[in-house]
């Protein structure tokens, strides 16, 4: 159930941005989702309330919170009027301040079919759709908003392909199951082939940064689609870096795109090193696994940062997978002397995780 199925908007209102744009927010819409509608520069990331990436100040006007603005937000930020626009519904009209990004593209939305599920692991699919018209060129890494007739609320995907190896009507996503989440339990519960969606892209600010860096790559789950996608990207652009891709997994039944891996590491440049380690937390200790075993953070710092065969310091990161893990990564790398703004990442939230339990 949606927050919306309480607070139901009976009109539109319009939201004037820095003194002159003008964005019509619907009823059901929150004012992230009208502003890149409209076609503004707004900086964003998760969507779901836990960045702060899409902050804006509010200078009048009346809105109506879809979740508490406190758990991203200070209380000083709070005072001075500052709100979450992808968390923000409005009562009436607004006046909105916020520095926009001239980076962020302009959102685009389409119908299309999903043509193709493939099991990939015991709760983890590949699901294929085709669009009805053309996608615009996007980066790798960034994700898709995917929405049905007959769910209560959008969803937010990252590619899993890069756009290279991408047919321009055909969007690839790996979606894992969450039990009890209303998306996931309605797509595993049967075959769902030839549902329709509506898709809008592109989203977020996660890709590969032009840089000389090695890169140190941290996933988990379906983290794997987004850090798949770049790392594509990376070898088919000849991109002559280092990169060292630490894959965390439960058990060896949690692995998969091992074939993917391989060949990126095939078409990697010649010069450069890549290097894919799986690390398995709960694996029984009687099983035939043969690589490394625990955290997958405590991995990369004793055996690769502490041994010196990375210098956190002189390398960027990407990270993407469930809230936890990217913590803990932030955590190691920081104090391993890596500066703040060359770390990059991509939480992935469920229904368990995001804020306000939605």
């Amino acid at each position: 159930m949606s927050i919306f199925d309480f607070f139901k908007p009976s009109k539109e209102h319009q939201a004037t941005i820095n003194g002159s744009s003008k964005v019509v927010v619907k009823p059901k819409q929150n004012l992230l989702a009208a502003g890149l509608t409209a076609g503004l520069a707004w900086p964003h990331d998760c969507r779901v309330g836990s960045c702060g990436t899409c902050r804006c100040y509010l200078k009048k006007g009346k809105i109506k919170p879809l979740n508490d603005f406190s758990y991203v937000l200070t209380p000083d930020q709070l005072d001075a009027g500052m709100i979450l626009a992808c968390q923000t519904a409005l009562k009436s009209d607004v006046e909105i301040e916020v520095a926009l990004d001239a980076s962020v593209e302009q959102v685009i939305s389409c119908e299309g079919t999903l043509a193709r599920v493939r099991n990939l692991t015991h709760d983890i699919i590949e699901m294929l759709i085709h669009c009805d018209v053309d996608m615009p060129t996007m980066k790798a890494g960034q994700y898709a908003e995917i929405s049905h007739k007959d769910l209560s609320k959008p969803r937010s995907y990252s590619f899993a392909s890069s756009p290279q190896q991408s047919n321009s009507r055909e969007l690839l996503f790996f979606v894992r199951h969450v039990p009890g989440g209303e998306f996931t339990d309605w797509l595993f519960e049967r075959d769902q082939t030839g549902a329709r969606f509506n898709i809008s892209v592109p989203y977020g600010n996660f890709w590969l940064r032009d840089s000389e860096k090695p890169m140190i790559c941290i996933a988990g789950g379906s983290g794997m689609s987004a850090l798949k996608a770049v790392l594509e990207h990376a070898a088919q652009s000849k991109v002559l870096r280092d990169a060292y891709y630490f894959f965390g997994a439960r058990a060896q039944r949690d692995l998969y795109c091992r074939e993917e891996m391989e060949e990126v590491g095939k078409n990697w440049a010649g010069e450069k090193t890549f290097k894919y380690i799986e690390v398995l937390s709960d694996e029984p200790k009687d099983s035939d696994w043969q690589g490394p075993s625990g955290f997958v953070t405590q991995h990369l710092k004793e055996e690769y940062i502490d041994k010196g065969v990375i210098d956190a310091g002189q390398c960027q990161a990407y990270l993407c997978g469930p809230p936890p893990m990217i913590d803990a990564a932030i955590k190691v790398l920081i104090e391993n002397n890596m500066p703040e703004d060359q770390i990059f990442y991509d939480k992935f939230l469920d229904a368990s995780s995001i804020p306000g339990g939605r």
